[in-house]
């Protein structure tokens, strides 16, 4: 599981530092690409990939609002 990882670790950076341009434009690429490898993975370990994509999906609705509490509302 060490690429889903790779990609979820991806998605939170891009949505705690949102100076990083390039890969914020591709935040929803790398969210269907784990998606994706999270819905083949659930075949094998269907509690990990539902709590990943649970995860994810927390993640991706709490990224606008706690960057604006990071930064301040600078951005």
């Amino acid at each position: 599981m060490t690429y889903e990882w790779v990609i979820l670790g991806a998605i939170v950076l891009v949505s705690v530092l949102p100076m990083i341009k390039i890969l914020r434009r591709m935040l929803w690429a790398f969210s269907l690409a784990f998606v994706a490898m999270m819905l083949i993975h659930m075949q094998h370990n269907p509690g990990e990939a539902t709590l990943a994509l649970g995860a994810m999906g927390g993640g991706l609705m709490f990224a606008r609002p706690i960057r604006r509490m990071v930064l301040g509302g600078m951005l």
